[in-house]
């Protein structure tokens, strides 16, 4: 059971991240023209300097992903940062670049379009997944621009901190899904991460929802 939740509210909270990252899948389905298969998503507790050990663990040295800070405003003095996250092998990044494109990229070209294909796709899809979440939990979102990155797993932990981070290490709320492009030979991961000390905060959002549900 997550932390401060109970059965009830642990459920309701679930469903807002099934709900999120089914609507940033199926954008994704509309973009490249192919159905998605999603796994059942995982919800994690763990500190923030084990991120880069964990998508080691996941997808293996080699990775490329992109992904997009972004803050879940609930009031002028409340907020919880994060970040989402679109990942693949690099062994698959070329399939998805071309699953983007509609056909296969001119390796002479391959770099350029990739970063630029990944920086666009996580424009759309990431601010998807923050801003769907946003609404369920009735905050304002501040977004960033995406970031692109292929490389070496282990050169991570400075990318993927979060935008306010200090000099203490804190626990982060980790929520994954797995998806496959069917015919399309890629699969990969939509993640995202929030600062485990905003999980009052999430509490309220859960509970003011439910409450408004009991009233209907």
């Amino acid at each position: 059971m997550l932390p401060l939740l109970n059965d009830i509210e642990e459920d309701a909270f679930k469903e807002f991240f099934n709900i999120s990252f089914g609507m940033t899948a199926a954008t994704l389905s509309e973009m490249v023209d192919a159905e998605i298969v999603l796994s059942v998503p995982v919800f994690s507790m763990l500190p923030e300097q084990s991120v880069g050990h964990f998508i080691h663990e996941l997808y293996g040295q080699a990775i490329g992903l992109v992904g997009m800070r972004y803050q879940m405003i609930f009031s002028e003095d409340h907020a919880i940062p994060g970040l989402a996250v679109l990942l693949v092998r690099a062994d698959d990044l070329g399939h998805f670049v071309d699953a983007l494109c509609g056909d296969a990229v001119p390796e002479e070209m391959a770099s350029q379009m990739t970063a630029e294909s990944m920086e666009l796709t996580g424009e759309v899809l990431l601010y998807t997944c923050a801003s769907s979440l946003s609404m369920l939990f009735a905050t304002e979102i501040a977004g960033e621009k995406p970031i692109f990155f292929r490389g070496a797993s282990e050169n991570l932990p400075d990318y993927l901190t979060l935008a306010d981070a200090g000099p203490e290490e804190r626990n982060l709320l980790l929520l994954r899904v797995d998806f496959t492009l069917l015919e399309k030979n890629v699969s990969g991961s939509l993640l995202t991460w929030m600062d485990g000390q905003g999980l009052p905060l999430l509490k309220s959002g859960i509970d003011r929802f439910l409450a408004e549900q009991a009233l209907n």
